[in-house]
């Protein structure tokens, strides 16, 4: 999957801490950044965007990171952070509360509120942006930490680190088309994650919002099920049909058309890979869902422009060329 990639490595050593200052107020503003290592600094940075989600890993020496007064407005404000542990071990502190990172640990917290965070030895941070609309309603306390043990919770909790750190392996080889599905996907088991974790305290669930979640992971879960409609989904999370029509209402995009725009997205994906060259459009779009060619074929040229057949003839083209230079 394109990515930005930034290194120290790519600088003298005697520029790195100002150019790692510099890229890291890009991503994340003027927060105030401390070293904790007498080494030469040695940091990378990849930034991906994934479909609403940016997510960006972080390989980095020990340091300290603080967010105070004296920090202002920050182009993070609008985004919940993610942080999943994938090395060494961290310190969140927030609101009167402290919580430990191991590796494989994660935490979710907004970062308006004021916060420290420490790596006392070298560590590699996996670092997902999710913006607040995504999450409309919800209010945290102090920062959510993933919890481990037994029960329900720490089970969905285990899940989901497990989850984000197999991401994180794999993104860079992930093709760029599957950015919206892993989106969904990611704010699907994040949804479960935070329903049961309320579940077991006095806060109360922003069910609009997390059910909206819920609806679009089963949706992305389920895409190739022809028979895949509003009321089998109402019926899978015990809902109403007029309440999933409810709660989508204040979206552009009403619940029906989201389900033929997820199938169109992944259709295009696969006419444009070399491996479905030898397929024909409407294998791809029986595979994923449509029962009929035609309607694929209008629906896919009103999203894009163009037919099935033209992108895929597109694609084949594109190699070509890429093969001959």
């Amino acid at each position: 999957m394109h990515n930005n990639h930034w290194s120290t490595n790519r600088v003298f050593v005697c520029e790195r801490a100002a150019a790692w200052s510099s890229i890291n107020t890009r991503y994340f503003g003027r927060l105030r950044v401390s070293s904790l290592s007498d080494s030469p600094l040695d940091a990378s940075l990849s930034a991906y965007e994934v479909g609403a989600l940016r997510m960006i890993s972080i390989t980095a020496p020990a340091h300290h990171v603080e967010r105070d007064s004296t920090c202002g407005d920050l182009p993070t404000d609008d985004f919940y952070k993610l942080v999943l542990q994938v090395s060494g071990h961290g310190i969140v502190e927030q609101q009167n509360c402290r919580v430990d990172l191991s590796p494989g640990q994660w935490i979710l917290y907004d970062p308006r509120a004021p916060y420290a965070i420490t790596n006392p030895e070298r560590c590699s941070l996996f670092v997902t942006q999710v913006p607040r609309t995504l999450l409309s309603g919800l209010k945290l306390s102090g920062p959510l930490a993933g919890q481990t043990g037994h029960g329900n919770v720490a089970g969905l909790h285990g899940v989901f680190g497990t989850y984000l750190r197999a991401l994180s392996e794999q993104l860079p080889s992930l093709p760029d088309g599957t950015g919206q599905a892993i989106s969904e996907s990611v704010m699907g088991l994040l949804a479960s994650t935070l329903t049961e974790s309320f579940r077991r305290t006095d806060e109360p669930v922003p069910l609009p919002s997390v059910l909206k979640l819920r609806v679009r992971q089963y949706i992305q879960s389920h895409i190739s099920d022809p028979d895949l409609s509003i009321q089998g989904i109402a019926d899978a999370l015990r809902c109403s049909k007029r309440y999933l029509h409810k709660v989508f209402e204040d979206d552009t995009v009403g619940l029906e058309r989201h389900i033929w725009q997820a199938r169109l997205e992944r259709c295009h994906g696969a006419l444009t890979q070399e491996a479905n060259a030898g397929r024909s459009a409407a294998q791809i779009a029986y595979a994923w869902g449509f029962k009929s060619s035609a309607h694929f074929c209008r629906l896919f040229k009103q999203q894009y422009g163009v037919t099935p057949g033209e992108c895929q003839r597109s694609a084949v083209a594109s190699r070509r060329s890429a093969v001959l230079q």
